[in-house]
């Protein structure tokens, strides 16, 4: 298998050697809450009513992987877009989504080049597992693309983990200070918690941040 983290060969051959030990099966406990309790209404985060855009509101969820998360937006009335760099995890997201009769976008690709193909195409970007499996000097590369693919005042919903300065990588530690620091440009922070419906294992590892698209 290739080592390079940046090449869609090293997260195929992780899932098709079972080393996909970041695979819940499951869509990520707070994303469930947090639609169960607001639907699509995140003013209780300093966010807006997303239901009041009059339309589906377009969300995009990069390293997808076999997208839980996709789905569960998907099945509570959001415009999904999935991206992933593995081609794997699509092909069990795409059989899921055709028996569950939702519609999901389902791009294999590098999301960095996403700027081009989707600029400024979504209202709402959800982060998880994603900025700890890059290349940690691409973190502000990153916050380059959140930029380029959100609609003008879109947001970044990011559910950071793990954030407990664990040495190596995959998944990388982020440290939450430096990471905020690296958005300030760009976005401005709407909320941070540390929330208590994370899976067990990883309760008080992940900090969720909502910033808004200068």
């Amino acid at each position: 298998m290739s080592d390079d983290l940046n090449s869609a060969a090293y997260w195929d051959a992780a899932y098709d050697e079972d080393r996909d030990g970041w695979d819940m099966g499951t869509p990520t406990p707070v994303f469930v809450d947090i639609l169960t309790r607001c639907g699509m209404d995140f003013s209780a985060f300093g966010d807006r009513d997303y239901a009041s855009l009059g339309r589906p509101p377009r969300v995009l969820i990069p390293c997808s992987g076999r997208g839980y998360d996709a789905l569960y937006f998907a099945t509570r009335g959001w415009d999904v877009t999935a991206v992933d760099f593995a081609e794997h995890p699509l092909r069990w997201l795409r059989e899921e989504s055709e028996q569950a009769g939702v519609e999901i976008e389902i791009l294999q690709e590098d999301m960095f080049t996403l700027g081009r193909t989707h600029h400024e195409s979504f209202d709402l970007l959800v982060e998880y597992t994603c900025i700890c499996a890059i290349d940690p000097d691409r973190r502000v590369e990153f916050v380059r693309f959140c930029r380029e693919v959100l609609r003008p005042g879109g947001t970044v919903l990011a559910l950071l983990f793990p954030v407990d300065g664990r040495p190596g990588g995959p998944p990388f530690s982020i440290d939450v200070e430096d990471f905020k620091a690296q958005m300030a440009p760009q976005f401005t922070l709407l909320h941070e918690s540390t929330p208590e419906t994370s899976v067990k294992p990883r309760l008080g590892r992940e900090r969720l941040l909502l910033w808004r698209k200068q």
